[in-house]
């Protein structure tokens, strides 16, 4: 025996853009381009302690702006220390000396 009977389905609620704290969107944003890491920090903060005293939404989105923020700054640091160590091996010219190349900087042109 089949039940005809019509479940009830609640609206979809669509995300309200007016209650989302722009600070964290705005660290998201600058924290993807790489190049805005330090200002990613610095919004994503100060967009926490905003969404501390307010009710507004995009906890996640400072937090997410925080975390690529820092992992930039970290690569930067890490890759700045690569490079010193490098150098401190090789000096200024690199492995294949100041001429470089394989042919010993002439280019064919002897």
């Amino acid at each position: 025996m089949a039940k005809n009977e019509a479940t009830k389905v609640a609206p979809k609620k669509h995300f309200d853009f007016t209650s989302l704290n722009t600070l964290s969107v705005v660290s998201l944003a600058t924290a993807v381009t790489g190049f805005g890491a330090l200002a990613a920090i610095i919004t994503g903060h100060i967009s926490l302690t905003q969404l501390k005293s307010t009710g507004q939404s995009g906890r996640a989105l400072a937090i997410a702006g925080l975390a690529v923020g820092y992992a930039t700054i970290g690569f930067w640091i890490i890759a700045g220390i690569g490079m010193s160590f490098l150098r401190l091996k090789y000096g200024f010219d690199g492995p294949m000396g100041p001429r470089g190349g394989m042919m010993d900087g002439r280019w064919g042109n002897d």
